[in-house]
């Protein structure tokens, strides 16, 4: 089967985004270590129901070396099947390691912005100043590949 394209494959609107969890842990800063923070964003099929999948969205931000602050935001995403694919058997997790930064985009909406926003808060209620990730797709290949 050729890779269908991820806005043909969902209904338009429907979508659901729920936050599940946020971990937030401060770490100790040590005095005179530049510190690089790192973001990194992974997405895994959970199930498929009917004609609903779901997707669970994993955005993950620390430093390197290690301190600061680690932060981990979790959200669920939930899509209709376009009529045309209601029936047929995709395997969605071969499918996710097909799809491009900008498809993920689509996949999963403004999960990503929900992300950033939500990081932004927490950081800011930390120290005063809102670290602001990237509201769009961060691959996990992303801190990795700039090492």
């Amino acid at each position: 089967m050729d890779k269908i394209e991820v806005n043909k494959l969902f209904k338009d609107g429907a979508m659901q985004m729920t936050l599940r969890r946020t971990t937030f842990d401060r770490l100790q800063i040590r005095p005179q270590v530049n510190y690089r923070g790192r973001t990194q964003d992974e997405v895994f099929f959970q199930k498929q129901d009917g004609n609903n999948i779901e997707f669970e969205v994993v955005r993950r931000m620390d430093f390197e070396p290690e301190g600061v602050f680690e932060i981990t935001a979790v959200y669920t995403v939930r899509r209709a099947l376009a009529d045309e694919y209601a029936n047929q058997e995709i395997d969605f997790r071969e499918y996710l390691r097909t799809l491009t930064a900008g498809e993920f985009n689509m996949l999963c909406g403004n999960v990503f912005s929900a992300m950033s926003l939500i990081i932004a808060q927490l950081t800011q209620a930390s120290n005063g100043l809102p670290m602001i990730s990237p509201p769009v797709y961060c691959g996990v290949a992303a801190k990795t590949e700039q090492q």
